[in-house]
């Protein structure tokens, strides 16, 4: 089967939000709507034209289970667009573009989109082992936030757990001054990519509108934290084939190279990142000197400068920040990357984002900035 040239068209995402913030009240699904919306607004594609989408979520709320389709439904887009939702924990977003790239690549469909959301104001609590013995002693509500993080691999162990066994308990001069440099970074993300922010709004009963259109987390978030903070929002990239792409007169940000993943012991799930991109770069028969940015997750600065030393080369660095800065919505977070890479990117040139999440998964994709 001959293999299709995958084309971004374009990518979006809302405002990053603070659980309990000024997004609170917005549920993850009507920011996936949001994103839905704007993406086709800029784009110009009929929401008839579009073959599937596919949306990653990390941290579901019990309504809906299938964000990728209840949020196309809920945008007001037609039924017989078919949608599916994947979940690979903060690998949520980018596996919903690898799923979407291969359906293009193989010639299976020609126009989709990827997309991711979380919202963590609306994560549910739970109760086990209630529905047949509902006794006194089960009747303990579980936070389904903290019970992700532990029980994604056979040895539970929370993200604070992870990172003091691999790099000790306290935060190193080193590592907070390159949290600092994260969020000083992110202060040029706004400039060159103010026109992808969806403005997201709800309508509060005693103020009326309330319109959220700027990330809430960038200013005083304390360098002395070694993880970086969750943060509400919604992304999406709308991927063609190339021949799409000029079909619908698209001006496309990026072609798609490719991806790769890995894996790796669950207790030092970062080694998964660089194993997937020294994977990746083998394949398409490329060195890291090839490549003129990294966007590497920024769970902690510790493990970003963990995995660039393992991948060495003198690729730029998280040049609009990251996680540290922004705060990390697992659900959408690889696109937010893909985001700031190619934003990052001159013309022509190539550039990697790597992301690992818990449970020692590790993935990786490969770009060419074309506009």
């Amino acid at each position: 089967m001959e293999h299709q040239k995958v084309i971004i068209a374009d990518m979006v995402r809302t405002p990053w939000g603070r659980p309990g913030g000024s997004m609170e009240k917005i549920l993850s699904s009507d920011l996936a709507a949001a994103v839905l919306k704007k993406l086709l607004e800029r784009t110009g594609i009929r929401p008839e034209a579009v073959d599937q989408v596919v949306f990653g979520q990390a941290h579901p709320s019990t309504y809906p289970n299938n964000i990728g389709h209840y949020a196309w439904l809920k945008a007001g887009f037609p039924v017989e667009v078919p949608g599916y939702t994947v979940q690979g924990n903060t690998t949520s977003a980018l596996q919903a573009v690898r799923n979407a790239y291969y359906l293009i690549a193989s010639g299976n469909e020609e126009i989709c989109i990827a997309g991711g959301a979380d919202s963590y104001s609306a994560a549910p609590f739970v109760m086990r082992d209630v529905r047949l013995h509902f006794d006194p002693q089960n009747r303990r509500a579980i936070d389904t936030l903290e019970e992700a993080e532990c029980c994604t691999q056979p040895i539970p162990m929370s993200r604070a757990a992870q990172y003091e066994k691999s790099h000790g308990g306290n935060i190193s001069e080193h590592d907070a001054a390159f949290a600092a440099e994260s969020r000083e970074k992110a202060k040029r993300f706004a400039g060159l990519c103010s026109s992808q922010i969806v403005p997201v709004s709800y309508t509060d009963r005693k103020k009326g509108e309330i319109v959220v259109s700027a990330d809430e987390w960038p200013a005083g978030q304390s360098t002395q934290d070694p993880l970086s903070p969750c943060a509400d929002g919604a992304a999406a990239a709308l991927l063609t084939s190339g021949d799409k792409a000029k079909e619908w007169n698209l001006t496309p940000m990026a072609e798609l190279l490719g991806f790769a993943v890995a894996g790796c012991d669950p207790q030092r799930p970062q080694a998964a990142g660089s194993a997937a991109v020294k994977k990746m770069l083998a394949r398409h028969g490329l060195a890291v000197r090839d490549l003129a940015c990294f966007e590497i997750i920024e769970n902690s600065a510790a493990d970003v400068l963990e995995t660039a030393g393992a991948l060495g080369g003198s690729a730029v660095l998280n040049p609009l920040g990251g996680a540290l800065a922004f705060g990390k919505n697992d659900g959408a977070e690889g696109i937010a990357m893909l985001m700031r890479l190619n934003a990052s990117l001159a013309p022509g040139e190539l550039g990697a984002a790597c992301i690992y999440s818990a449970g020692g998964q590790g993935m990786a994709s490969l770009i060419r900035k074309l506009s």
